[in-house]
Order: structure tokens, then sequence, then C-alpha cells
């Protein structure tokens, strides 16, 4: 049987998915494999990655989500390339998370801040009505550079979602105390 791309989704309606997922194999499963070796993938990674957006672009199809308009060619291989790209992400998420042993035992302060060569005290102002937990959470972000999951899982927020949340709000409370003592910021930046 020849099928054109555009009729997929209507096989795949009509129960004739034996006739569509082997031209799915043929014709989009190769240059996803050779997408995913290419970026530091293994062959079985794109064997994996492909049939779990096969069964999911099959799953959308079957509910009325798949848009029609798309090209199904091409939105299987995007499918499977930010499928790829997800687990890059969370794999590079979970190396980070598991190497946080330079972190530990970092007890954060207002009194531990200090900014070399500018009065000690001038950063203790700024810092001190934020508070504990907020120091701690710019710590992180502006000093050692975390993502925000790991400063989840670090600070005990339920999600990273919560930690920039927060992250955001302890920037406004220092962007207003900052405001409130415009001589603090204008000493600091005489130096």
């Amino acid at each position: 049987m020849n099928i054109k791309e555009d009729q997929i989704p209507h096989l795949i309606r009509q129960g004739k998915d034996k006739e569509v997922i082997p031209l799915l194999y043929k014709k989009v499963f190769p240059v996803v494999k050779k997408y995913i070796v290419s970026h530091g993938g293994e062959k079985e990674d794109a064997f994996d990655l492909f049939q779990d957006a096969l069964i999911d672009f099959y799953g959308q199809v079957m509910k009325g989500e798949y848009k029609e308009h798309y090209k199904v060619f091409g939105y299987l291989f995007r499918f499977s390339i930010n499928k790829w790209i997800n687990r890059i992400k969370r794999n590079k998420r979970i190396v980070f998370k598991e190497d946080l042993s330079e972190f530990e035992g970092i007890e954060m302060k207002a009194t531990d801040y200090t900014l070399l060569g500018k009065d000690e005290n001038l950063l203790k102002t700024l810092f001190s009505s934020i508070g504990e937990k907020c120091i701690e959470l710019l710590t992180y972000t502006v000093f050692y550079n975390m993502l925000m999951e790991d400063i989840a899982i670090r600070m005990s927020f339920p999600s990273a979602s919560a930690a920039k949340m927060q992250h955001l709000r302890c920037k406004q409370k220092l962007a207003e105390e900052i405001e409130r003592n415009p001589h603090v910021l204008k000493r600091l930046t005489e130096r």
C-alpha cells in the first residue's frame, strides 16, 4: 500500500497501524538516530526515544490532540528530539545534584557576607532586612550559579518553580532595600 504522509493519522485511527508504523520507522527513525548519535547519544537511546515518541504520537492521534496541519514526519522527528534534549537536561541536573559535596557544610548567615575591598557593615545593612533564607538563595544563584532544581532540593522547596518564585521575591526585597537606602549603594559604588 502506498501511504501518503497526510493519511497517517487517519490510518492510525482506523486501526491500520501495522501499515503505518513500518513507514514511520523507515522514514523518521534513521534521521532521529543520526541526530541523537551525532549529539552524544547511542543507537539504543535513539531507539528508545523514538519508540516513546511514537507511542505518545499514537496516543495524541487517538485522543484527537494531534493537529493535522503538522507534517507527521517532521512532527515525530521534533517530538523525538525534544525527548532527547529533555533527557540530556535531566541527566545533567542529576549529575550536578549528585556532586553537591562542594556545597556541603556551607551555612549562609548575614554575618558571613563580605565583599572584598568594601565596607562590610554596608552590606550587612542591605542584607539584614531580607532574611537568612533570601541571603542563602541569592548566594546559591549569584555566587555558585546553581540551577533552580538544585536549589529547590537543597533548600527544601516543593519545586523548581517555587524556588524561582522565592528567588524573584528575594531580588525584589533586595531592590526595595536598596531604594530605601540609596546612601549605602552610593558608598559601595564610590570605592
